[in-house]
């Protein structure tokens, strides 16, 4: 039995473990669908709308770094997958919501 075998059945048992109450509110959590990459603008846009709309410039300043962190991530996360199409649509993306300031 291989790594990932063992490792599968290890999780496995321990879902069976779980009390059923505990099991069903796992199950019937909502899952999100979207691409990590979608979740992560989607974030970005939030973060530089909270910076927007506050009026004290260190929370400013640090949603501006976290929007900026989330950036780089996607930016990486695309290049790296070998999508340059889509890091360049994104960077537009994210230009437009900078320019919104």
């Amino acid at each position: 039995m291989d790594f990932f075998s063992k490792l599968a059945e290890a999780r496995i048992r321990e879902w069976q473990q779980r009390p059923e109450k505990e099991r069903a509110e796992v199950a019937s959590a909502p899952l999100s669908i979207a691409p990590l990459e979608v979740q992560l603008f989607d974030e970005a846009k939030g973060l530089y709308e909270r910076a927007r709309s506050t009026v004290d410039p260190a929370e400013r300043e640090a949603a501006l770094a976290a929007a900026a962190r989330i950036e780089t991530r996607v930016m990486v996360l695309l290049e790296e997958s070998g999508r340059p199409l889509a890091a360049q649509q994104f960077a537009r993306m994210f230009a437009a919501e900078r320019e919104q300031r």
